[in-house]
This record gives C-alpha cells, structure tokens and sequence, in this order.
C-alpha cells in the first residue's frame, strides 16, 4: 500500500467555507475595473490574485448561479500535479502552491496527498512515464519509475499480471473543488472584490476596439477588462459580443462511476490512472470513484441550447461499457462492490485538447480561461495566477505557446466542425500522442487549389 504523507497543517484546525462565507453583493455596482464571468474556483482564483495585487476594490464577480455551482458539482478532485506537458505541470505547480496558501490561513480545501499511480501495459507507455519523470524533474516534482511488483506494492487493488511497470507521483493527490472555489471567493469578498449571484451576462460592448461595459440580466456594468471564466458556457459568452470572441469549446457526456461504501479500501489509496485502459480510479470517503476518457467520445446537446443551468444528462450503460470493463479488469475488487450511481455531466473540450487561455485577439482586454478538459482543480489556481498576472502586467508571465488562445482562426469556432471534432478529443488526455499526430474529423475545410485534382486522384 501507498504511504500516507502527512500534512504539516493540523487538519482538525482548519475551516470549512461554507461555515464562515461571506454574504455576496446585492447588488450591480455602475463600473468596475475588471469584470469576471464564472464564479468557479478559476473565476474565483482570478479574483483572489487581482485582489493580491491592490486590484480588489475594482474587480467584480459574476456568477449565474451560486459560487461553486457550475462544473465543481461534477468535479473528482483529482489534483494531478505532473502532466504530459511541461507548461501545463508548471501551471498546476502553480495550484498547489495556492491551495496550500489557502490552507496556512486556516482554510479547508480537501488536498490530500495519497500520490498518484500511473500504470503501463505498453511499451511505448513506458517512454511517456520516463518524459514525464523528465518534466517532473525540470520541476522539482518527486517522481518514480516502478516495476510491476513495485505497482503492486503501492497499490495492491491493481491487477499487474498484464502490466510492464509504471510511475510513483507521491506529490499527486485529490481536493475538494466545492470548499477550495468558496475559500477563494471569501478571501477575494475580504479584500475588496465584489461578488454578484444569480446575474447572468448578456452582452460585452467595447469602444475603439477595447472592452468597455458588460451588459447583464441585473443591469450593465462599465469596465476596462473582461475575463470569460464562464466553463461550460465560455462559447456562448464569447458569442455575446460584437465582434463575436471565439472560444472553440463543445461538450461531451464525461462519465462518473461510484460505488457504496467498500469493506477495507484505505483512506490513502492512492489516484491510479491505466491511460491503456483509459480509466482512473480514486478512493471517496470510503467509496469507489471511477472514470476514464473513452477513445470516441459522445457530444452533448447536439439538438438544443446549453441549459442555463448545469444540469445531469441520461446515462448510457452501452456508450460507458468500455471503461467499465476496463475498470473491473484492472480493479478485481470492484467486482463485488455495489453500484451507487453512474453519474454523467458534459464537459466542455477544444478541437486540439489543450486549455484556451489569454487575451482574444478580438477585442482588446477580454481575457479567456476556458477548455480545462476535466483538469477544473488541478489548474484553477494557476490559471488563475497567470491570468491576473497577464491582466495586471499587460503580458503573460511566460512564454504561453500551446495554450494562448490567438492560435485559433474562425473556422475552428464552427459548430458542425466543434461537434464532429470533439469526439476525438477526450481521448487524448489518455492516449499516446506521437509526433505529427493528425486528427480524423474536421478534415478539408481549408483546403489548397490544388485539392480537388489530388482527392480525383486518389
């Protein structure tokens, strides 16, 4: 079994935010500096850190709903620290250290560090463990490349007779993305910042080709900077200007399994991810918790609008059965735990997979934090440091290539192009990605003169 590393905060002293949050503004103030659409914990991380830096008393907060209420209801709370990719493990680096700010002022945030197990059962899987081990290195991240007796020793849930090794991230664990978006947002209310529920945007305007008021179901707001943090709902934000801001997101069912209460699973099993199974599984107060990224996915909301709010969608036994026979195959012991539910909520993806951050090219001062493909805790708080960063220093705090969103044209916003393209997506945060990969939807929609003779060809 993994071994438990203890936090050095004592847990029994910290608060809950639901017990000591701060009553939200009722109502619109006439400006604002800077205007936040999405009161996740990345919303919220956004206006904590402006906060930080003496921007609090100009920053407002808008959420539709109630603070915490969008994807977060949805969230596993996986907080995978090392990744695939060098700026992204930067990034989450950036989360941990936030949370564990969050922590030191006496705050619950759930983060648990069990470590992270990572699997193979392929050999080029190997070689993505030993870059990502690379990377973790780069970062100061404490990573371990394991045989399969070693995988057996961390986790002895996991079947090995199949595997060829795998990969120790003792730094990795789980939050609570619920407790973690309302601690931000309270920190941000005590510095200042404004926090309006229940207020629904409607219209970004700009003047001379910069933001300049934002128009919204309670009344309109004059600003300099606007922020979509909407999640879900960024694209059709983006939509609610002139000229319209693309944010190339469509959802997809993204699938939760969890089980009753397990005689004898240890409170510090640790996340196992089998990305050749495409499935991860974690320990929940006693309980399986369980998903995967399929390798087709299925889009969501094909026929009608996004609901105004975030809603469950039918749960499809067949479309899931993949995953599902994968998880018992690696997980013998789920065999005979009772099913509780199968929960299924869309998430929202972009045609190359990677998270859409930055200021549109657009208009000027509207900034985007969208695309999180599933990766909502474990990046919240780093993008929320670099986009306040970005927005108060006027320039990224690093070199951004890869997830700025000016790297996308107008067709990627195409809705038939978004809906057949992001049934490959999904995927790709399990699968090997080898150089000059190429995708199979979403072909030919800007072609060569030359095309047609070469598809008559053949």
């Amino acid at each position: 079994m993994s071994t438990y590393i203890q936090s050095s905060i004592n847990t029994a002293s910290l608060v809950n935010a639901s017990d000591k949050r701060r009553q939200t503004a009722q109502a619109l103030p006439k400006e604002a500096k800077v205007v936040i659409c999405g009161g996740g914990a990345q919303g919220a991380a956004i206006a904590y850190r402006l906060a930080e830096a003496g921007w609090g008393q100009d920053v407002l907060l808008l959420e539709q709903g109630e603070l915490g209420g969008g994807t977060t209801w949805h969230a596993t709370g996986l907080m995978g620290i090392l990744k695939a990719s060098s700026l992204e493990t930067r990034i989450a680096c950036m989360s941990r250290d936030l949370y564990r700010e969050l922590e030191e002022r006496g705050w619950y945030t759930g983060v648990r560090e069990c470590g992270s197990l990572w699997v193979a059962s392929k050999r080029d899987r190997l070689y993505q463990f030993q870059k990502m081990k690379a990377i973790g290195d780069q970062q100061g991240i404490e990573a371990k490349m394991l045989t399969p007796k070693e995988v057996h020793h961390y986790c002895g849930l996991v079947r090995t007779d199949d595997l060829i090794g795998g990969l120790w991230v003792p730094g990795d664990g789980v939050a609570n993305p619920w407790e973690i978006c309302l601690a931000l947002g309270t920190e941000a209310m005590a510095k200042g910042v404004k926090v309006v529920e229940k207020c629904r945007v409607l219209d970004v305007a700009n003047s001379g080709g910069s933001v300049s008021s934002v128009r919204t179901s309670l009344g309109s707001v004059s600003c300099q900077y606007f922020v979509n943090s909407a999640g879900f709902w960024s694209r059709l934000v983006g939509e609610m200007s002139q000229p319209h801001v693309a944010v190339p997101i469509h959802p997809c069912e993204h699938y939760h399994l969890h089980t009753k209460p397990v005689a004898d699973l240890p409170p510090d099993t640790p996340v196992v991810r089998d990305p050749d199974g495409h499935i991860y599984f974690r320990e929940n107060e006693g309980r399986f918790l369980a998903g995967g990224f399929e390798p087709v996915a299925k889009p969501a909301y094909l026929d009608k609008e996004l609901p105004e709010a975030r809603a469950e969608l039918e749960e499809d036994w067949d479309h899931f059965s993949v995953l599902l026979d994968n998880m018992l195959h690696r997980v013998p012991t789920m065999k005979t735990s009772i099913l509780e539910r199968l929960s299924n909520g869309a998430e929202a993806f972009s045609p190359d997979g990677q998270w859409i951050l930055g200021q549109s090219p657009e208009i000027n001062n509207y900034y985007v934090a969208a695309g999180m493909r599933s990766n909502g805790i474990s990046s919240a708080g780093g993008v929320g440091t670099v986009i306040a960063d970005w927005i108060v220093r006027g320039r990224p705090p690093f070199d951004m290539y890869g997830l700025d969103i000016v790297r996308y044209v107008g067709m990627h916003n195409n809705k038939r192009f978004l809906r057949d393209r992001v049934k490959e997506v999904p995927g790709l945060n399990f699968s090997l990605n080898y150089p000059h990969t190429e995708f199979n939807t979403g072909r030919a929609l800007r072609t060569s003169p030359i095309f047609p003779k070469l598809l008559a060809a053949g």
